[in-house]
């Protein structure tokens, strides 16, 4: 059973039925990701921005499977001006360092509040499309 800051999960919710997307340098502890089932891993290009001190590289990129309980125990690992997201079905959960936004594919409303909250922590839109398969 994985466990993220000591969370265990109850009953039924250890089911592995989410797919996500986590970028490792947006993590305060990139380890974290080793706490998940990863099934992809990519690597950018170089040259991207990894913090907020100017610095430049590539980034880590994952995709993991995960139960409901470890999105949220993985909340308190996600630094200012990132995100994480997830998917199951039509559900897409949006989790920043300070906010979660759970919506519908089609639920534009509350699609269009987490671009915003993204926007206000500095992420470009253009990097706010939350993709899934």
């Amino acid at each position: 059973m994985h466990q993220l800051g000591g969370l265990t999960p109850l009953g039924g919710g250890n089911m592995k039925d989410w797919k996500g997307g986590i970028i490792a340098e947006g993590l305060s502890d990139p380890t974290t990701i080793n706490k998940f089932d990863v099934y992809e891993a990519t690597i950018s290009e170089a040259n991207l921005p990894i913090d907020y001190e100017g610095n430049i590289g590539r980034w880590h990129g994952y995709g993991i499977r995960c139960s409901r309980e470890e999105i949220d125990a993985l909340q308190p690992y996600i630094l200012p001006g990132w995100y994480a997201h997830f998917w199951r079905g039509e559900t897409i959960i949006v989790v920043y360092h300070d906010k979660q936004f759970e919506f519908l594919r089609g639920d534009a409303g509350t699609k269009r509040e987490a671009i915003e909250h993204g926007k206000r922590q500095g992420i470009p839109e253009e990097e706010l499309d939350f993709p899934t398969d």
